[in-house]
């Protein structure tokens, strides 16, 4: 059933099936996270730290610290202020807070002043015995809210300049971080399987994406297909170097965080898988729908097209994205670790050493891994959109098949002096 809407036509059937389908991607990962979710494991504490208003600044003193020889070497500053916690059990209470910054410590924040949002921690239990209330600590700044804002302006922005296709854009976000964070980090804390919930992860994001954005389509299907063998063959070479490299999936110097991961059970082996396959997804994905829509709009457009000319187009233009999306990933992995690397020489690691330390293998594992994921989903996705689009033609290599719909010709010339880019060279030569 269609009616009709000024000159575009509105299929009822169609708009159900979208409607149900988003329903269903969205209860999904709701599912999933009842299902994965354990009080115990995730947000199991109350925090350390409460969320609070500066309202007065008290006492402010600075002071040059000196070494054994007199020569200033810093400042140190105390502020002393009073703050209105936000939430937790402190909730609407004034506490006094001691702000200290020395000149000794590697780090030093910033001072507060009135109405910053901040983090503040309750004083030991020792000293919460004393006559006289203890000053509380200030733990740092809270940064949430600014960031709210800066989600909230990008997703605006989004909405701004891609209207349908913004919001739609904006609601496979939240999905794709909630599936994430609310569902396969839970279930890596509660014991699960990180391998098969990074797979599962993977195969929600990709399918979730493409549905909501593009629809029902071969187009969305090409895309699907294409992208999901892409990830599959990133996930392969991961394992496979893995064994290779003998990396352990220690990844991280901080002994501290390997030991929590190590007490609650985690395999740190299928971490580095799933940062890997989840790393290098939309870089994947991109490419795959690019592939797919392009070929998509060569083959409605074309008068004569071919499997063979289709495959060939895909893969002429996977060669024009392939250098700039080899570059995004790369350059993404090496922009988060330039202070890492800094620091790695500045402490005199030669060059064997630099390339051999498991943290740095990690990083250039995934830049590889994720960049032949892309070279290959190319050709994949080329093959797959061409063989749908075509349909049973696909077999019929090297003949020229008019279309049954000539109407979608329209925009094609079907008279040229030059033979068409499907068409084989020589085959309507031959009886001239």
């Amino acid at each position: 059933m269609q009616k009709e809407l000024g000159n575009k036509q509105f299929d009822i059937k169609n708009f159900i099936i979208y409607a149900v389908s988003v329903v269903v991607l969205i209860a999904l990962p709701i599912i999933a996270n009842y299902f994965v979710f354990d009080e115990k494991t995730v947000f199991a504490g109350d925090g350390a730290s409460y969320p609070a208003v500066v309202t007065e600044i008290v006492y402010e003193d600075a002071y040059d610290q000196l070494d054994d020889y007199g020569n200033v070497i810093g400042v140190n500053e105390t502020v002393i202020f009073k703050c209105e916690i936000t939430d937790g059990q402190y909730e609407g209470k004034t506490v006094v807070v001691t702000q200290e910054n020395l000149a000794a410590e590697i780090i030093t924040l910033d001072a507060v002043g009135v109405g910053d949002r901040i983090l503040v921690m309750p004083p030991m239990e020792e000293e919460s015995d004393r006559e006289i209330e203890p000053s509380w600590l200030f733990a740092g700044y809270n940064r949430v809210t600014p960031l709210m804002v800066l989600a909230v302006a990008f997703a605006v922005l989004l909405i701004a300049f891609g209207r349908t296709k913004g919001l739609k854009t904006v609601v496979t976000l939240t999905l794709t971080c909630y599936a994430v964070f609310l569902v396969f980090v839970p279930s890596i804390l509660s014991g699960f399987n990180p391998y098969l919930w990074s797979i599962l992860c993977c195969v929600y994001i990709i399918i979730m994406t493409l549905v909501i954005v593009s629809g029902y389509s071969k187009k969305t299907l090409a895309a699907i297909i294409g992208c999901s063998s892409g990830v599959a063959v990133a996930g392969l070479l991961v394992l496979l170097s893995s064994a290779f490299l003998h990396l352990t999936g220690v990844a991280t110097e901080d002994i501290t965080t390997v030991m929590n991961l190590k007490t609650l059970g985690v395999n740190l082996k299928s971490l580095t898988f799933a940062g890997i396959i989840l790393g290098s997804l939309g870089a994947v994905m991109d490419v795959s729908v690019s592939i797919s829509s392009s070929l998509k709009e060569i083959h409605d457009q074309v008068e004569t097209p071919t499997f063979k000319g289709l495959v060939k187009s895909g893969i002429t233009i996977g060669r024009d994205i392939m250098g700039t999306m080899a570059n995004t990933l790369v350059l993404a992995y090496i922009g988060c670790e330039v202070a890492t690397t800094v620091i790695l020489l500045n402490i005199g690691t030669s060059l064997h050493e630099l390339f051999s330390t498991e943290y740095v293998v990690t990083e250039v594992l995934q830049m590889l891994v994720g960049s032949i994921g892309i070279l290959l989903t190319i050709p994949l996705t080329a093959i797959v959109s061409s063989a749908l689009y075509m349909g049973k033609q696909s077999f019929d290599f090297g003949f020229k098949l008019p279309r049954s719909n000539s109407k979608k010709d329209k925009y094609y010339i079907e008279v040229a002096e030059e033979p068409s880019l499907f068409e084989h060279n020589g085959k309507e030569n031959k009886g001239k």
